[in-house]
């Protein structure tokens, strides 16, 4: 099944020049990029990205450590589209925990768990499921902004994060 995904190289990742390899691993899932920005985070967009954390102990760490309280505060980011491009991307990733990573993905490769603050330093937030990546690709990009037509929308000069 055709799918679209959101991929994110994170701050961690950006402030150690990682983005390059990362993107080069990224071209070999065979998937098609249809977007893609480097973007300045605020917090009205990782809230708004990370709701379904919110209470949860790690959300406020999560929280300042994109929009660059530890770093940097900005992404890569990216849509990507292709058959079964959720599953292949997440497998790309590696587990959320770099630790459990598998040791050739990129959490594994280039993820670490930041002493200092109990941030999982995982390089990458790849969408979880086809329902999840269309309300993130919604929030990080207008839709002439992607190179094909994914979602239904009301018009085409919408503004970010409403646009259905």
């Amino acid at each position: 099944m055709k799918e679209q995904v959101l991929v994110l190289i994170k701050p961690d990742a950006m402030v150690k020049d990682l983005y390059g390899l990362v993107l080069d691993n990224l071209a070999r899932s065979e998937l098609k990029l249809v977007a893609a920005k480097l973007v300045k985070t605020d917090r009205a967009t990782i809230e708004k990205h990370y709701e379904v954390h919110r209470g949860k102990p790690f959300y406020d760490k999560l929280v300042d450590h994109l929009i660059g309280k530890y770093h940097v505060g900005e992404v890569f980011a990216m849509v990507y589209s292709g058959e079964n491009a959720i599953k292949r991307m997440r497998d790309f990733a590696g587990e959320t925990h770099p630790e459990k990573a598998k040791p050739t993905s990129l959490r594994g490769r280039f993820g670490r768990i930041h002493t200092a603050t109990d941030v999982f330093e995982n390089v990458v937030h790849v969408s979880d499921a086809p329902e999840t990546a269309e309300a993130e690709i919604k929030l990080w990009f207008s839709p002439d902004e992607l190179t094909e037509k994914m979602y239904k929308t009301n018009n085409a000069k919408v503004e970010r994060a409403v646009w259905a």
